[in-house]
């Protein structure tokens, strides 16, 4: 497991949260709909898949808005 650094608004109800997370294309966010229990201090839990390149690929724990599982993100926004 790793921990993204991501934006975080409140979700429809009040147990959940919208997350924005950040892909290494640059610019692109991917929002991820989860419960407000899996988001601490503006991270999100996801986990760890493989490296490269800078970038890091991680599983999300729910299916995003576009309807990717897994993304690429940027190694500095991974919290050790």
């Amino acid at each position: 497991m790793c921990k993204v650094r991501c934006r975080v608004k409140p979700g429809l109800i009040e147990s959940e949260s919208v997350v924005y997370v950040p892909t290494a294309d640059g610019g692109q966010e991917e929002e991820v709909t989860v419960s407000t229990d899996q988001v601490v201090d503006n991270t999100l839990h996801a986990a760890f898949i493989t490296r490269g390149q800078g970038k890091i690929l991680v599983e999300l724990p729910r299916e995003s808005a576009s309807g990717r599982w897994r993304v690429w993100v940027p190694e500095e926004r991974i919290v050790r």
